[in-house]
């Protein structure tokens, strides 16, 4: 079970912790647990999220004409931000079309902010050193340039997403225009 995983940190960020646990808190990187799909769920490393927003669908503007896994654009802060149906990218079932909210995982790239909507966020885990292994063999040779690795905490296995590449191959292939 995930819970009794010892870099498993479900309060963490809460400002919960009696000032005792602080420096017994798990060491390791932090990662935000995403539920992509029902039967996917990823790790996303903390340094490459802006933030994570919930919000609801009406507030993307749909473009026409683009591919599918292109949600719309948000306007954050007065900056546009493509946001992407991660699922979709990933090679999965689309988010249901009748969805009340959106969850957004706002990436910052050297680009700007691209945005990643997902089924959920369920808090965050840390990884000890070392407990990321490759995912060569693990899963389809499609999804493999969009991870870091992955790693098995308990009975669960995850994905360890490499924002860096999901953005880089969004903005070469999903999201180029051809104005010509």
């Amino acid at each position: 079970m995930l819970g009794a995983a010892p870099w498993l940190n479900h309060g963490e960020g809460r400002g919960d912790y009696p000032k005792s646990t602080l420096r017994d808190r798990p060491q390791g990187a932090p990662y935000l647990r995403l539920v992509i799909h029902d039967q996917f769920t990823a790790l996303l490393p903390m340094t490459e999220i802006q933030q994570v927003l919930v919000i609801p669908p009406q507030q993307l503007t749909v473009i026409p004409n683009m591919a599918a896994v292109v949600m719309g654009l948000l306007n954050f802060r007065n900056r546009i931000v493509w946001v992407l149906d991660l699922a979709h990218l990933l090679n999965l079932e689309p988010l249901d079309a009748d969805i009340s909210v959106l969850t957004i995982a706002l990436l910052h790239t050297p680009k700007g902010y691209l945005g990643l909507a997902l089924k959920e966020v369920r808090g965050i885990v840390r990884l000890p050193e070392g407990a990321i292994q490759s995912p060569v063999g693990t899963v389809s040779a499609a999804l493999v340039p969009y991870l870091k690795g992955c790693c098995r905490l308990g009975e669960e296995l995850f994905f360890i997403l490499d924002g860096a590449a999901i953005a880089e191959r969004s903005c070469a292939s999903v999201l180029a225009v051809d104005v010509g």
